[in-house]
């Protein structure tokens, strides 16, 4: 092959792969931009592995998701690069009124993804005035009744006691620790009434976070 017609042929494979390498970085961007439509007065961080199967988590969503300031983000439907985009993060907390953790009780605590966002946005929210002074509310269901949750029951511990590390976090951060939204028995037969009180409870403290003082604390 003469020079010329290699050099133009080097230059057809460049340009065959040239709109495959472009295509990439647009779509992140557009994703992580995406975010800033959430600027809403509460801010709901769902951690659920699956969604789809859940009866408990999805009537609690159910009843808040229509709420006009209401933003919820289920951490498990999200790319990596959103779950740690600080930016974005920093824009709608610092909007909000109000932070909840929505979750199913797994083995005492929350599923990973919940974690994995406070290491790497509360970390250093925690530092800032974005929280500060801003309720912070935990909603979660348990498969097992009440009765389990006692000092003499089948768990030992009280949900209270074991969301210690949450509460703890909020006074250490200056938040306004709430009063949990507990849910249990989802394995028993009173499931379908205890969700549906928790349901409604659920979608009242929400609206009462929604009318508190703390709109538009920016910083």
């Amino acid at each position: 092959m003469e020079y010329g017609s290699s050099k133009k042929y080097y230059s057809q494979i460049f340009l065959l792969f040239l709109p495959v390498i472009i295509d990439y970085s647009p779509k992140q961007n557009i994703k992580n931009n995406s975010m800033d439509k959430d600027l809403k007065k509460v801010v709901v961080l769902l951690a659920h592995p699956n969604m789809e199967n859940s009866q408990a988590n999805k009537a609690l969503l159910d009843a808040i998701k229509d709420i006009e300031d209401v933003a919820i983000f289920n951490l498990y439907e999200m790319l990596e690069q959103d779950i740690l985009n600080m930016d974005a993060w920093s824009r709608i907390i610092s909007h909000a009124n109000a932070v909840v953790y929505q979750f199913p009780f797994y083995w005492m605590s929350a599923p990973s993804l919940l974690k994995k966002w406070q290491d790497g946005i509360f970390t250093y929210l925690a530092k800032t005035p974005a929280v500060a002074g801003k309720p912070l509310l935990v909603v979660t269901t348990t498969g097992s009744e009440f009765d389990a949750y006692r000092s003499g029951g089948r768990n030992r511990f009280t949900v209270d006691e074991l969301l210690r590390p949450y509460q703890g976090s909020a006074i250490h951060s200056g938040m306004v620790w709430q009063t949990p939204i507990v849910i249990y028995g989802m394995g028993t037969a009173d499931a379908g009434k205890n969700i549906a009180e928790g349901a409604n409870l659920y979608k009242q403290r929400v609206e009462m976070l929604i009318n508190s003082s703390n709109a538009g604390n920016n910083w």
